[in-house]
């Protein structure tokens, strides 16, 4: 019996793109993957040269309540003036959107 493949073996680059449109942005090109131990990290620009990082975080490493303090601490450390990029929020003002 097979053991069952890794979240992120589902994580193709086409599956990277739908899920950053899905949330109303147009890629006029591919992600260009960074570096990072645990996640998977992409750097894109949009349509109006604006870059973007989206943030695959590991499957089962985190809450969804531990990342949501992640972000929220990110936003106040923007606030205060510090050179972080701060999470992105919808219309709604939610920051973390679930892909896989």
């Amino acid at each position: 019996m097979a053991d069952a493949p890794h979240p992120f073996e589902q994580l193709s680059p086409s599956r990277i793109v739908d899920a950053v449109e899905s949330l109303g942005f147009w890629l006029p090109g591919e992600p260009f993957a960074l570096n990072s131990y645990e996640n998977r990290v992409f750097l894109f620009h949009d349509d109006e040269r604006r870059r973007w990082v989206a943030k695959f975080y590991r499957p089962q490493r985190w809450s969804d309540a531990q990342i949501q303090e992640e972000h929220d601490f990110l936003v106040e450390l923007g606030a205060a003036g510090v050179p972080v990029a701060v999470p992105w929020r919808d219309a709604e003002g939610v920051s973390l959107h679930p892909s896989l």
